[in-house]
């Protein structure tokens, strides 16, 4: 068995962190690592469970005390792509932002723009409707001067 008994299963990027056997990631089983021989009847055997695809860590940080001299170049590298990172996300939530006001907007202006067209229209059908009663009125001899009184 190695020194390590878990192995690092995910990336400095990706926050999802999956603890993986020892036994799982090496491809060995436990039944020929331990020296009792006996395996856990509740954990099912590594072969059902699939083989273990780790993500690459693209630039691991070393584990010694010291920073050396190329150190600050990796660590401005690592901050300008975390800010261009986060420029894209506040850009993306502002587009979204953005065009959700909008919809919203035109959603709105949309709806008064409908009630004010059917006011219109209403406006228009009984302005036609008077027109058509006064000229009914006129031929039927009701208001106004005949050809017979003049």
């Amino acid at each position: 068995m190695g020194r390590y008994t878990t192995v690092q299963a995910y990336a400095d990027n990706n926050p999802n962190m999956r603890a993986v056997d020892y036994h799982q990631a090496t491809g060995t089983t436990a039944a020929a690592a331990s020296s009792s021989g006996s395996i856990s009847a509740a954990a099912p055997p590594p072969a059902s469970r699939g083989p273990v695809v780790a993500e690459k860590v693209d630039n691991p940080y070393g584990s010694t005390a010291g920073a050396g001299s190329g150190e600050f170049h990796v660590y401005r590298h690592a901050r300008a792509r975390e800010m261009a990172r986060w420029k894209k996300i506040n850009e993306d939530e502002a587009e979204r932002t953005a065009e959700e006001e909008f919809r919203n907007k035109l959603a709105t202006d949309t709806k008064s723009e409908a009630g004010k067209t059917e006011k219109r229209r209403r406006k228009r059908e009984r302005a036609k409707e008077a027109k058509r009663r006064k000229k009914n009125m006129k031929l039927g001899g009701v208001g106004g001067v005949t050809k017979e009184e003049g």
